[in-house]
């Protein structure tokens, strides 16, 4: 519980550096983001290739894991150069782009192997890249999408709805579950995970979202972000709800991923927390559903 308590801390800490920087000037922070996002995602996917391998599946565990760099690229190379629609299609573009270099990889590495084989150890490899990937690098095209808002700060109002609903959600589950206990959520999934627990953790979302709308709404420069798109505050409400829903079931399906793997942790990166797949499983989720309500918002 103690160390688990003070690689929270350093989590928390790290994330709000990160964050601070995003005031830098020239976009310095955003970079310093991209970075961050970069090194999350690689090491996570690293981690999922581990998963894969345990569940007897060959994979190209090198290029799933670099994937996240050969998305970057096509985001800078369009980013201001297209519209913000069009970026995501050329992103998924690059995704089957990607799995036809790791299929051709494969087959000149494994050349004994036959053909079928390459290319169910491709597919097994484009899921790693997909997921977590691809889904959670769409965290940079929510870091990027200030240009596309039109308006200052819309990117950190963002990052910050995606940690505070997640974090408050997974703290807010973890202490209610345990105070209350109760039935069972997924006993055949996660067995420590209660109803209880998950009506906690709603609660955790929605109040994360809220704190992100009061800060919204008290900082003169932010308050054009509200105005602009005629957000209010039930619109927060309703993004935290969602929001903790889609982070829990992010929670879940990692976990199932763990059982049919037969590993308690995706790593050890973290004491404490397990590996950084288990740290972000949630985040993953809500990082999609918050770049679909961005990208709502915006068009």
């Amino acid at each position: 519980m103690k160390q688990r308590s003070i690689t929270s801390f350093f989590i928390v800490l790290v994330v709000a550096a990160v964050v601070a920087c995003k005031f830098l000037p020239l976009d310095i922070g955003d970079y310093i983001f991209d970075l961050f996002v970069l090194c999350i995602t690689v090491v996570a996917s690293f981690e999922m290739c581990h998963l894969v391998e345990n569940c007897n599946r060959r994979l190209n565990k090198y290029l799933s894991s670099m994937y996240a760099i050969f998305n970057y690229i096509i985001l800078i190379c369009c980013f201001k150069f297209l519209e913000f629609h069009y970026i995501l299609l050329i992103q998924l573009a690059g995704l089957i782009v990607y799995f036809i270099i790791i299929l051709i990889t494969e087959c000149i590495k494994n050349n004994s192997r036959t053909f079928k084989e390459n290319i169910m150890a491709s597919l097994n490899s484009i899921l790693v890249c997909f997921y977590p990937g691809f889904l959670f690098c769409l965290f940079l095209n929510i870091n990027h999408i200030d240009y596309y808002a039109g308006v200052d700060y819309f990117s950190v109002v963002f990052i910050l709805l995606v940690f505070a609903i997640t974090m408050l959600s997974d703290t807010f589950a973890y202490l209610v579950g345990r105070t209350l206990k109760g039935p069972k959520l997924a006993p055949s999934i996660s067995p420590n995970k209660t109803i209880s627990g998950s009506i906690g953790g709603l609660l955790g979302g929605i109040a994360g979202s809220m704190l992100v709308y009061a800060l919204v709404y008290n900082i003169n420069s932010w308050q054009t972000i509200l105005s602009m798109y005629n957000l209010t505050w039930w619109h927060f409400l309703i993004i935290g709800l969602i929001g903790s829903c889609v982070s829990q079931i992010g929670d879940l399906v990692e976990s199932k991923i763990k059982r049919s793997a037969n590993i308690k942790d995706s790593g050890n990166i973290l004491p404490g927390h397990g590996g950084m797949l288990d740290r972000i499983d949630a985040m993953i989720f809500c990082v999609c559903f918050l770049y679909i309500t961005a990208f709502i918002i915006i068009i």
